[in-house]
């Protein structure tokens, strides 16, 4: 009897055993150099009482079911997050090694040891909310990298190394991005596309870029939004607005779901600006990613955008003091009338992907994007010029007192602008991995269907001068109804314009690992794009050459060229008059750059130093000029330029924990208007030859800075610095090879202190609470923009005086003011 009942509960408790069994995990964690990472959080995303966090030798353990499929998030600040699936079968002892990359760089896949080594600049989206910026999300962090600049702190928008707005590639999950139409003003951006909330990895090229990607001369953003593991979201608030997402993982992976909206007004911003008046800007955006798995080798994806972008401005009045001691004046407006502007757009892909095996793979995405524009404004300015005191020795009662009235007039405003547009897209694309190669190949179909309908004009009445123009006839008296009498505006632009064309493109292209040591890989690809509106045929070849010598200290060496076509968009092919160039060509590029990437350690914290020098010839340029970020276009192939320069980037852990960079850019950008020329004051023939681009910014230095306050690393700081020369500009009637003239250089300082009440890294095992612990990230913040109170110029308003002389004023950017920000994520 005691045998049996002693056989009984040996069977019982091996049963225990066996449901109850658990292993150990453990294993290292280590960087890219093979040095132990610690403070690594190490958290399970299927339960919460599954974390632990890394030692100082980078080392962690914990008891988890055998046999049981489970994800682990691996995360630290200044790194990557790494996500691996394991599962453990009983009595398996092992060690892993899990290897972190840092932030500059990201790994390809869910894997534990492959990295990143090619020509791209890699960038934490994470850091776009704590580096102080009034546009805020991922365009902030574009524009303090080396080679990109930007001069008005209100767009999102950027111009990098001589090219303009629309020369920018931008990718979601590798469908293509526009950017409004009509828009003439930053105050009338909403934010960017990129939704920071969804976004997994950030990866941008400010040249030399690889085929696969469009048909653009100046640079690609390649953003790759979330893949869910679990669920989570966020929510964040601020005077500038509001966002929030939720994520989730439905079925061990399933169905997954990435949801975000966001909501922004600039009414705060504008409110401090010299023009008083009703400023009620409001962009409202909601985005979603969702995943099905519909078998082991299918997988479907749908991206879906809504976005609507509403601007209704009432001045009142206005008053700019400007000059210089000797001379200094104020302009005076009072204004009538409104402006009201709607964007809408609305964008759906949807891709199929099909991975027969782990060699090859293939994507099918279909996708069409809808614009809606509309603007219409009547606006009177009636102004004053005039002469103020501002000599020093003068009576302190008469400082800033009006001397002399210089001139006066009116500028009466109209347009009725509406633009639809319509791209729909079908792309096929392949990869194939071979031992030493992997190849590419893509190829697409684009239908574009564009109604564009605009009128608008403007009247200036300078101190009276403007009067119908009367010609008389014989036997007609001067007041008779005649047709002879003409208004003659200063500016009148009209158009009906339709478009429906197609463009087909495609590409091909191998990433050649050419030793077997690893140190040489090339990159080498061929581009093609056939346009049915002027029946132009480009291929574009290019190539990379890296050289990772295996030296003591990690450096890799590039060389790229290429050849890089633009066809033009719409707004490229038309003329001031509003009228279609229907023979415009693709503008064109040759570009070579040389850069080196040195990675290495101070203070046993990773650093990296990335230099690039670059050259690149420009032909059948189309000439344009900027106002604000309005963009005007000759509509011809009347240029050829180059633009040669060199940036810098020092980028690392200047404080545990905390990545922060400076970067240099040295550029010269020029263009030759062909066939342009004048007779100087003595008769002589005068080519005027290169004169700068628009967009010559010969040098710009970006400083992101981030400390922590000694023994209390909750509370940081974070600074955002910019010092760039001005842009060249001009009078807006004068000739193209006139408007050589310099705005002030811009220079500004934005500080934002943070205080992380809750952060994973620190505090999730100390809380027992459950919501707590689900709590990744707490964090108030406060900023101060432009701290330091100067006033950046934007662009220049034109007015005439009483001796018929034209006076640049200066329209002022954004003062001083305060920002604050809630942001948490679970």
């Amino acid at each position: 009897m005691k045998k049996n009942i002693f056989i009984i509960l040996l069977f019982w408790l091996s049963a225990i055993t066996a449901v109850g069994q658990n292993i150990t995990f453990k294993g290292v964690i280590v960087d890219n150099a093979g040095q132990p990472v610690d403070n690594v959080v190490v958290a399970s995303t299927h339960d919460d009482d599954l974390t632990t966090i890394s030692t100082e030798k980078g080392e962690f353990s914990m008891k988890i079911p055998a046999n049981k499929r489970m994800d682990f998030l691996f995360r630290r600040v200044s790194y990557q997050d790494t996500v691996i699936a394991i599962r453990i079968p009983k009595g398996l002892d092992t060690t892993f090694r899990i290897v972190m990359t840092p932030s500059g760089q990201v790994l390809e896949a869910v894997s534990v040891t492959d990295s990143y080594n090619d020509s791209y600049t890699r960038i934490n989206p994470q850091l776009s909310y704590k580096m102080p910026s009034p546009t805020g999300g991922v365009e902030a962090l574009i524009k303090s990298m080396p080679g990109t600049s930007s001069t008005n702190e209100l767009s999102s928008q950027y111009n990098v190394r001589g090219g303009n707005y629309d020369e920018n590639l931008i990718f979601v999950n590798d469908i293509q991005i526009y950017r409004p139409f009509l828009v003439r003003s930053a105050q009338q951006e909403g934010l960017g596309f990129v939704n920071l909330d969804l976004t997994r990895n950030v990866k941008f090229s400010a040249g030399g870029f690889e085929a696969k990607y469009g048909d653009k001369m100046s640079s690609v953003l390649d953003v790759e939004y979330k893949k869910p593991t679990g669920y989570g979201g966020s929510i964040t608030a601020s005077f500038l607005g509001a966002s929030a997402h939720a994520e989730g993982n439905v079925k061990d992976g399933l169905f997954t779901y990435l949801v975000g909206v966001r909501y922004k007004t600039n009414s705060y911003l504008l409110k401090s600006m010299e023009t008083k008046g009703t400023y009620k800007p409001n962009f409202f955006d909601t985005q979603m990613l969702l995943t099905w798995r519909l078998a082991p080798k299918w997988r479907l994806e749908l991206l879906g955008n809504f976005s609507r972008n509403t601007y209704k401005y009432i001045p009142e009045d206005r008053e700019t003091n400007f000059g210089t001691f000797q001379n200094s004046q104020r302009l005076t407006i009072f204004f009538d009338g409104q402006e009201v502007d709607q964007y809408e757009s609305y964008l759906g892909g949807l891709t199929l992907g099909f991975t027969p095996n782990q060699r090859d793979e293939y994507r099918l995405i279909a996708s069409s994007y809808y614009a809606r524009e509309t603007e219409a404004y009547d606006i009177q300015s009636q102004y004053w010029l005039k002469d103020i005191e501002a000599d020093l020795g003068s009576s302190s009662s008469d400082i800033a007192e009006v001397v002399d009235v210089r001139g006066y007039g009116t500028f009466l405003e109209h347009a009725r602008n509406r633009l639809t547009a319509l791209v729909t897209a079908l792309d096929l694309r392949g990869s194939h991995t071979f031992p030493r190669n992997r190849v590419e190949w893509g190829v697409k179909a684009q239908s574009e269907i564009i109604n564009d309908h605009i009128k608008e004009w403007k009247l200036t009445d300078s101190s009276g001068y403007t009067l119908p123009c009367i010609q008389t006839h014989p036997g007609i008296a001067v007041g008779d109804d005649d047709p002879s009498r003409i208004l003659d505006f200063g500016h009148y632009f009209a158009a009906d314009n339709r478009i429906n064309t197609w463009r087909m493109t495609g590409f091909v292209q191998s990433n050649w690992t050419l030793d077997d040591a690893g140190e040489f890989v090339l990159n080498s690809g061929l581009r093609a794009h056939y346009w049915t509106f002027n029946n132009e045929f480009t291929v574009s070849p290019r190539f990379i050459l890296s050289y990772s010598p295996h030296w003591e200290h990690q450096w890799v060496f590039r060389f790229k060229a290429g050849s890089y076509y633009q066809p033009a968009f719409y707004r490229e092919m038309r003329r001031p008059d509003g009228t279609l160039n229907e023979h415009i060509k693709s503008q064109h590029s040759y570009q070579v750059a040389l850069s080196g990437d040195y990675s290495f350690k101070i203070w046993n914290r990773p650093f990296k130093l990335s230099m690039e020098a670059y050259y690149k010839y420009l032909t059948n340029l189309i000439s344009y000029t900027v106002d604000n970020v309005k963009i005007i276009y000759s509509g011809e192939n009347d240029a050829k330029g180059y633009a040669t320069g060199f940036d810098v980037k020092l980028s690392g852990e200047f404080i545990r924990g905390l990545e922060s960079w400076i970067s240099l850019s040295l550029m010269r950008a020029a263009e030759d208007l062909l066939h342009d020329y004048y007779y100087d004051a003595n008769g002589n023939y005068v080519e005027p030859g290169y004169i700068p681009l628009p967009t010559d910014q010969r040098f710009a230095i970006n400083i992101f800075f981030q400390d922590h306050v000694p023994f209390y690393t909750p509370l940081r700081v974070h600074l955002n610095f910019i010092f760039s020369s001005g842009l060249p500009y001009g009078a807006p009637n004068a000739q193209r090879y006139q408007q050589v003239l310099r705005m002030p250089w811009y220079r500004r300082v934005d500080v934002g202190f943070s205080y992380m009440f809750l952060e994973q890294s620190r505090d999730r095992m100390k809380h027992k609470s459950k919501f707590l612990r689900s709590i990744k990230n707490a964090g108030l913040y406060l900023e101060v923009f432009n701290i330091l109170g100067i006033n950046n110029v934007s662009s220049y308003i034109w007015v005439t005086d009483i001796n018929n002389v034209q006076t640049a004023v200066p329209n002022y950017l954004t003062p001083r003011l305060i920002n604050l920000k809630l942001a948490v994520e679970w």
